[in-house]
């Protein structure tokens, strides 16, 4: 890949990326609206380990067009007039929509609005039933949001249907979702709070005891969905060369098998509409972003190795004079072009006095590598001079592995601009060909768009601060999409229909 030099007088990494994308299923709203509506649903088979029985739980990620609308989202039933079977998870008035049969229904009571945001976020949904405690529960982001005594307190009645995702299980058509799911899981077990916290922002290995289906969508293809988890419960997607859905990059906040095994994992993305969205820790470690309503595709997880004390282990190819460094690392994934304020604590870092904690500031650095076995990189110094506590701002975070570096001699800060990945590494345009909006999703915000004919006419040319780009009124035919920010440039071939 050819390397580019990035003229910003800030610290500037892309994201290096998972070894594997992270890819969400996909469902444009307008197109799939404006484009006969069809019918989409992932059909997961009938196995007899999707009847709950005595205990289940689901989750997932999910982002969806408006979650003020009443949508199922997955499930397993029979229809019958009454239904008497099975068991549905959806959404309505911003609540986590859950139904379990047994044969009587049980639901967990809906008053007024839920915690949900409107749209444009993310949220993390999951529903429990145990026959066995009497409970059913349903959390949002973690969170515990209901909960129910059932009476009775019976086994959900099996039944031989297939178990569904994309739309309610017993109609096909009638509660269509559209929006992003991820992470969807499948347990025969009911979920404790802390279970549920301890695994939402981390991908799971498939092996997991009482893991019955997984579906992270990362090797989706065509109509393919394999189930990641030991039973293989792959899925078929019905219409899936229709133009409204993709497997496309997920804005889920999920971390990938090496944060799993990393200690106490938190996540920033977008939830509410509070000022800033941060992570706050006591293994010495704060990152504070300002995410706004629409920056759903941005995410950043942070996790740590439980190391203490310093190290020389890794030292930067500069080899600073009389260099130490934090032993505790912490691991980040995250979205391309997150930005954020980065402090860390040395103290709740436990240096243990390794080294002074009261020097210039020019003789600490922020160190990054992006795989364990490489060296690190001196990439900036602090900017706030506090005792023990370094500040370092307006960071453009990668993925992969930081600590902080200590040097007897003001710490060289290495040249940063030699990288290796497009910040349109990820983009994903669709629908494409188009008959309207194209949305273009992954580029960073104020993109330059410019669009030419296949004369090399330029049509359009504007910066771009949503995700969508109306084409409407432009004639059949093929187009050149060109997209800039600050010195890169990536080009798409368009096809316009009408």
């Amino acid at each position: 890949m050819n390397k580019l030099l990035l003229l910003i007088p800030l610290f500037i990494l892309t994201m290096a990326g998972f070894a594997q994308q992270n890819l969400a299923w996909s469902i444009d709203y307008e197109t799939w609206d404006n484009n006969g509506q069809p019918s989409l649903f992932i059909n997961c088979g009938a196995d007899d380990l999707f009847n709950a029985g005595e205990e289940i739980t689901i989750e997932l990620w999910i982002r969806a067009y408006t979650f003020a609308e009443n949508r199922k989202v997955l499930g397993k039933i029979v229809y019958y007039d009454p239904i008497d079977n099975g068991y549905v998870l959806g959404f309505e008035n911003l609540h986590v929509y859950a139904e379990y049969l047994n044969p009587t229904l049980q639901q967990v009571p809906r008053p007024g609005d839920g915690p949900m945001p409107a749209d444009s976020a993310y949220v993390h949904m999951v529903t429990t039933y145990s026959s066995a405690t009497g409970n059913i529960k349903n959390y949002v982001n973690g969170i515990l949001t209901g909960e129910t005594t059932m009476f009775p307190s019976d086994p959900i009645v099996d039944n031989d249907a297939p178990f569904i995702i994309g739309n309610a299980p017993w109609d096909t058509v009638s509660f269509q979702f559209y929006g992003d799911l991820d992470e969807v899981r499948v347990w025969d077990q009911a979920k404790t709070q802390a279970e549920i916290q301890q695994s939402m922002h981390v991908e799971l290995e498939g092996t997991e005891t009482g893991l019955v289906a997984y579906y992270n969508f990362n090797e989706a293809d065509g109509a393919n969905v394999p189930d990641k988890s030991a039973n293989q419960f792959d899925g078929t997607l019905s219409n899936y060369d229709h133009i409204s859905t993709s497997f496309a990059p997920s804005g889920a906040p999920v971390g990938d098998l090496t944060m799993a095994s990393m200690q106490d994992v938190g996540a920033i993305w977008y939830r509410n509409e509070e000022n800033f969205h941060r992570i706050v820790t006591d293994h010495g470690i704060t990152i504070i972003s300002d995410l706004q309503e629409k920056d759903f595709r941005k995410y950043l997880v942070e996790g740590h190795n439980g190391a203490t004390g310093v190290t020389t282990d890794n030292t930067p190819i500069i080899n600073p004079a009389g260099f130490q460094r934090t032993a505790r690392e912490w691991y980040i994934n995250c979205s391309n072009n997150f930005w954020g304020g980065l402090t860390v604590t040395l103290d709740e870092a436990q240096f243990n006095n390794g080294f002074p904690d009261d020097a210039s500031m020019d003789n600490y650095a922020l160190l990054y590598r992006e795989n364990e076995s490489d060296p690190y990189t001196s990439i900036m110094h602090p900017t706030s001079p506090f005792t023990g506590i370094l500040q370092f701002n307006n960071c453009h975070f990668a993925s992969g592995y930081y600590a902080v570096g200590y040097s007897t001699e003001a710490f060289e800060i290495q040249d940063p601009n030699a990288i290796d990945e497009s910040v349109f590494a990820h983009v994903n345009i669709s629908p494409n060909p188009v008959v309207s909006n194209l949305q273009i999703k992954g580029i960073p915000p104020y993109t330059q768009v410019i669009l030419f004919n296949i004369c090399g006419k330029e049509i359009i040319n504007q910066r771009l601060n949503n995700n969508s780009l109306d084409l409407s009124q432009l004639k059949e035919g093929v187009y050149i999409l060109k997209l800039q920010h600050s010195n890169q440039i990536s080009t798409h071939k368009i096809i316009k229909n009408n």
